[in-house]
């Protein structure tokens, strides 16, 4: 019975997944075009570089999916020798809710150790930093030397919402590389979607209790 139970949430969470709404998908095609779409950018780094989030190089590598060059990318360079980067992408609006998928691929050059990619997101209608909290982080530990896909779950609010790619790099005089974002996609569930996963993964703890005191 409780195998049953389990494979009846597995169903669910997939269902969940094939019945979402994506509300934002980019390849990055064109990254000149993304300010005309409600996306802002801004490079926090000390002291700040001669580099920004520019399209991708194909002389570096090329893009996961599409045209070669239809990523964005970011390097050390967003920062002065030395310094530390600190360099934000931000979506735009989003209505987003809790169980809001966001998938990307993203990929590292590799030549240098230090590239640091951090997932975030900001539902207060405000664009102070200090607003924007922390879904995840790609450490630069394991920062993919090839394309690779990571999805991550908003569980914030129901609200108009904002994800941000912060870029990070200590010291470039010995760490930071290359980076390139590519794919990315923010899914959003159904509401009866959402209704049926909440209805499911309320009846295993149920479950789990009547097995229990059927075994007693």
């Amino acid at each position: 019975m409780f195998r049953k139970i389990l494979i009846g949430a597995v169903l669910v969470v997939s269902c969940a997944s094939a019945n979402a709404v994506p509300v934002l998908v980019e390849g990055f095609d064109d990254v000149t075009q993304l300010g005309a779409a409600g996306w802002l950018s801004g490079n926090f780094s000390t002291p700040v570089g001669d580099s920004d989030w520019f399209q991708g190089n194909t002389g570096i590598f090329d893009a996961a999916a599409g045209p070669a060059d239809s990523y964005i990318a970011a390097n050390f360079a967003s920062a002065g020798f030395g310094g530390n980067v600190d360099n934000w992408l931000v979506t735009p609006l989003i209505s987003a809710v809790s169980g809001s998928l966001i998938s990307f691929s993203t990929r590292t050059a590799g030549n240098f150790p230090g590239d640091n990619l951090e997932l975030l997101y900001n539902n207060t209608g405000s664009l102070a930093l200090s607003d924007f909290v922390s879904i995840g982080t790609i450490g630069s530990a394991g920062y993919p030397l090839d394309w690779t896909n990571f999805d991550f779950i908003y569980t914030g609010a129901d609200a108009a919402t904002r994800f941000a790619f912060r870029y990070t790099v200590s010291d470039t005089s010995v760490n930071g590389d290359y980076i390139g974002i590519d794919s990315l996609v923010v899914d959003v569930p159904e509401p009866g979607t959402m209704m049926l996963l909440g209805a499911g993964l309320l009846l295993m703890p149920l479950t789990l209790r009547r097995r229990r005191r059927d075994q007693i």
